[in-house]
């Protein structure tokens, strides 16, 4: 059905206050400027920045049709989920004739067009609001890539202008109030334990009381609603507080994707209010293993091994570029050599980035087709082959050492693929190779596999990494929607894994060649984006973490994550001292990181202004002392009674952000062997004990690292009865 909205009757409801001015859950997709992540599309005339006639602030979007069915077209590439929100909001003003009418409708992310809503005409000189419920656009919880505002008419009208474009959730202004709403963890295993903490401040104009629920909808994490707690037992800090909590998992089988975890508020008349806790990605399994080589758990490292030497921090690894110039200049003479022998004297596990192809002769630049047409000249091809042998020769050793090969090398022939449209695109078949070695095919295929057999058998010592590009595919996985950031992936790893990745040993994956706040007129043009670290909007780490996830389990390999931006937020944005939030991300989701597939974390700049490890302030240095650093002893543990074998535990958190989860410690009362079971991010178990008796308790925290903190106060019970059939230790979540 085809709705025509009376603007008269919408603005009267405005002005009576029937309509609020003011959401707890709204989100902008025009206020002046278009919100992140969103862009024009449109095939209309077409102004985002008419200064006169606003609605409020300094600018609103002027618009003009032409001719027929033409249409502002507001793109959101990477997708916006209206989960929680009930209608879309905007102002619109007839222009100085008036009589617009309009078709509005969204993109959905398989290209279709949702149910159409017709409003107008629009009266002149005047600006009304108008309010579309989503459900008449069939948009309730749904993603949807796009709003268009369509030409109704068939011919051209004359200009109009729309202002203050937004998603609100509609909720009376009786219904409860959201304040700080947090998601601790971004990304999980599909295990139904695995957990991520959600809080919420919620409170009510009618009192406490009058909270009725608040709920997780847990429909993407293959669950009904999952209820959140205020009584001290489910990371919600002390009963009755005001502060609620749980700890959602996604149920075994639940696919691979984002989910925009939605809260809902009610209250005991029925009144709800939403609020969004951010995109929590569902993980696949990654691939592979971890090669038996490196340390287990989350690692670090950085471009600075001689500021590491003299810092307190254990780190593992450290990493060094070489390019064409090392080769043909020695750079000293050994010095592969001496880099990797430096490393590994402090501990460290050496990362040769190899920057070659760049500098091959003949100079052409930095492109795919330069480089095919490097390859295609076997002096260049065998030039190449000779220099990466010289420099595995130099690391050869009883000690491990990883050649990361040609950042964006392979991501640029990908990406050329894509661009011309070829048949086979995610196929290094494509480009032909002068290689003429007996056993590889005359192509990308052999040069890449040649590369990897070249280094394996020079140094057997040493592990192979080719570098996978997010934008390959030209698909950017904070431009494209959740499912195509896992296609995208599943493609790249196809194409590196037919030119050697499938013989490699590691993958390498960069989040962004430069800091944020980075405005230097020749290196960070244009300026990089800003993730919203919270992955409410885009861009969002959350869709780095869902490609890399892809990349992992399509390639079957494990991943590093090279080159980190060294910025952090305490910074003045001049040269070498630009900001940026990845690294504080970094440090406060090693979890996440390991979870995706993730072995390492290297920080660098990546150009001679931006920010380094030991330009930062301190503030890496800082974060690496703390995640090597035991974890503090958990908070207060209380019993909160036995029944039978089953004894009821809950503690104080520990608010470290490398947390991983807790162990709980139990012996016999008068001694015995200590047993330990752990749990994960919940700060409540119940505990069942094998044998009647008595038995003292504690709880201690253990990080990503596995360092396990000091033991809290005990806590002695006793059971009454032994647990038949138990031969050791359940843990029963709560």
């Amino acid at each position: 059905m085809t709705l025509v909205y009376s603007l008269t009757a919408v603005s009267l409801l405005f002005l009576l206050g029937l309509i609020s001015p003011t959401f707890a859950l709204t989100t902008v997709v025009y206020d002046d400027t278009l919100a992140g992540g969103w862009s024009d599309w449109s095939w209309a005339s077409v102004d985002l920045s008419a200064s006169s006639p606003v609605y409020s602030g300094s600018a609103s979007i002027a618009v003009t049709f032409n001719r027929g069915w033409q249409g502002l077209y507001l793109a959101v590439p990477g997708g916006f989920p209206t989960d929680g929100f009930a209608s879309l909001h905007f102002f619109a003003h007839g222009g100085t004739r008036g009589g617009q009418v309009l078709n509005v409708y969204a993109i959905l992310p398989d290209g279709s067009e949702s149910t159409a809503v017709t409003v107008g005409p629009l009266p002149a000189n005047t600006w009304t609001e108008i309010q579309i419920p989503l459900s008449s656009l069939g948009l309730t919880n749904r993603l949807i890539t796009g709003l268009v505002w369509q030409d109704a008419s068939g011919s051209g009208q004359p200009t109009f202008y729309l202002d203050d474009i937004r998603f609100s959730d509609d909720a009376p202004p009786d219904s409860p109030v959201f304040g700080t709403v947090t998601l601790r963890r971004s990304a999980i295993k599909a295990d139904g334990w695995s957990g991520a903490v959600v809080t919420a401040q919620v409170s009510d104009p009618q009192g406490a009381g009058d909270i009725a629920a608040v709920t997780v909808d847990g429909s993407g994490l293959g669950q009904s609603d999952i209820p959140l707690y205020d009584d001290g037992r489910h990371n919600d800090g002390a009963a009755g507080d005001g502060l609620f909590g749980a700890v959602v998992t996604a149920k075994p089988g639940t696919p691979p994707g984002e989910v925009m975890l939605t809260l809902t508020a009610r209250d005991r008349a029925g009144h709800t209010r939403a609020a969004h806790a951010g995109a929590l990605v569902v993980l696949a399994s990654p691939g592979g293993t971890r090669p038996a080589s490196l340390p287990e758990g989350p690692a670090w490292g950085t471009n600075q091994i001689d500021w590491q030497t003299t810092s307190s921090v254990p780190w593992q690894y450290a990493y060094q570029y070489i390019t064409y110039h090392w080769y043909t200049d020695g750079w000293g003479g050994n010095f592969v050599g001496r880099y990797v022998q430096q490393a590994w004297t402090a501990g460290y596990i050496p990362v040769i980035s190899v920057y070659l192809m760049l500098g091959l002769p003949p100079t052409c630049g930095e492109n795919a087709d330069c480089y095919a047409q490097k390859l295609q000249n076997s002096s260049a091809v065998a030039t190449y082959l000779a220099a990466i042998t010289e420099a595995a020769r130099q690391a050869r050793g009883s000690k491990p050492v990883i050649f990361h090969l040609e950042p964006d090398f392979y991501g640029y022939f990908q990406q050329t693929n894509y661009s011309r449209n070829v048949p086979q695109p995610d196929s290094p078949a494509n480009y032909p190779v002068a290689l003429n070695i007996s056993g590889y095919p005359n192509d990308l295929r052999g040069f890449g596999r040649r590369i990897v057999d070249v280094i394996h058998q020079t140094a057997p010592n040493a592990l192979v990494a080719p570098h996978a590009s997010m934008w390959a595919t030209n698909a950017d996985p904070n431009s494209v929607p959740p499912e195509e950031v896992i296609r995208s992936a599943q493609s790249t790893a196809a194409f590196i894994g037919a030119m050697g990745g499938a013989e490699a040993d590691l993958y390498f994956v960069e989040w962004s060649d430069r800091d944020s706040g980075c405005d230097h007129p020749s290196e960070c043009n244009p300026p990089r984006p800003w993730w919203d670290t919270t992955n409410r909007t885009l861009p969002r780490p959350a869709r780095a973490l869902l490609w890399a996830n892809a990349l992992s389990e399509a390639s079957g390999k494990r991943l590093v994550l090279w080159q980190v931006p060294a910025g952090n937020m305490g910074l003045d944005n001049t040269c070498q001292h630009y900001r940026d939030n990845r690294p504080a991300y970094a440090f406060s989701h090693p979890r996440d990181l390991a979870d995706t597939g993730i072995l390492a974390v290297l920080f660098g700049g990546g150009s001679p202004c931006s920010t380094q490890p030991n330009t930062d302030g301190g503030f890496i240095l800082a974060q690496a002392d703390t995640a090597y650093a035991l974890p503090a002893a958990a908070g207060t543990l209380t019993s909160d009674g036995v029944s039978g074998p089953t004894v009821s535990l809950y503690w104080t958190e520990n608010a470290e952000t490398d947390l991983w989860g807790y162990q709980l410690n139990y012996q016999p009362v008068g001694g015995g062997m200590v047993h330990t079971v752990r749990v994960d991010a919940r700060n409540a178990a119940r505990l069942v004990l094998p044998t009647a008796g008595q038995w003292q308790i504690t709880v201690s925290a253990y990080d990503a690292m596995g360092q396990v903190g000091p033991s809290s106060n005990p806590v002695t019970v006793t059971t009454l009865v032994d647990a038949e059939r138990v031969y050791l230790p359940l843990l029963i979540a709560r």
